[in-house]
């Protein structure tokens, strides 16, 4: 049935219409989760194969993901982005700077703090390749999408890993 209300129509639905609604909605969420847990296994399987192809590890392979967006960090800030302990990342961190793909260096200010820098150039040779046909493909999937479209699409992701971090925060208590 329609109802004017100050100049706008409202529906009101029988309640089999509005469990139905109900029902789409849920299913509409439940499509987006599922998505995103897709989103997240296809991550995982890619980060494994790269990982495999320049004989890394896939923590290794995370850990420099990581500082190429943050370097540099201290042992204890990849720790907590990580959720390894500190002792995981020292023995990642010494596989990694043999390999040549990171370096420790002492804090500027404070000298007593450790910080670790990814090397850029030999990670870029050996996984560039892997990681600029995703960023492709992935760039493509997004191209068609308006300026509000993305903004929706950033919000959307911002709050998904804002609450999987908040999650695996829980974890480690």
């Amino acid at each position: 049935m329609l109802q004017e209300n100050e100049g706008s129509k409202k529906i009101d639905l029988d309640p089999t219409m509005k469990e139905r609604v109900t029902h789409l909605r849920e299913e509409q969420i439940m499509r987006v989760v599922t998505e995103v847990q897709r989103s997240s296994d296809i991550s995982t399987f890619f980060v494994q194969a790269v990982a495999g192809k320049v004989g890394l590890h896939p923590s290794d392979l995370k850990v420099l993901s990581i500082l190429s967006r943050q370097s540099p960090l201290s042992a204890g800030r990849l720790a907590d982005l990580t959720g390894l302990t500190t002792g995981a990342i020292t023995f990642m961190l010494d596989r990694l700077e043999k390999a040549g793909y990171a370096r420790r260096m002492r804090h500027p200010v404070d000298r007593r703090i450790v910080l670790i820098e990814l090397i850029p150039d030999p990670l870029e040779q050996a996984t560039g390749k892997y990681f600029a046909a995703m960023l492709r493909a992935t760039t493509d999937a997004v191209r068609d999408y308006s300026d509000e479209q993305l903004a929706l699409v950033i919000d959307f992701l911002e709050k998904v890993n804002a609450a999987a971090e908040d999650v695996m925060k829980d974890l480690e208590k």
